[in-house]
């Protein structure tokens, strides 16, 4: 895999999208914007993480002679936190 196949998410897209597909429980407006602020920014952070955590992946692959594979990359979302 060459190093032109990594891949990179728009984090504002992803946020947007994963926001558009949700519609929160909540009946009070306050509690809904903030369910709704939460999983947006979650979303975003997640996407930066997704980011560095693939360009990580991609550096240790190509180090040891290998391409990128599914495995590997579940292997790395298995591991992002956000805290």
């Amino acid at each position: 895999m060459a190093k032109k196949d990594e891949i990179q998410l728009d984090k504002e897209k992803f946020a947007y999208a994963v926001v558009n597909s949700s519609c929160p429980d909540e009946k009070d407006d306050l509690k809904a914007s903030k369910a709704v602020l939460t999983r947006f920014l979650t979303a975003y952070y997640l996407a930066d993480q997704f980011n560095h955590m693939e360009e990580h992946q991609f550096d240790i692959a190509e180090a040891n002679g290998n391409g990128l594979t599914v495995k590997l990359l579940t292997e790395g979302l298995n591991n992002i936190r956000l805290s």
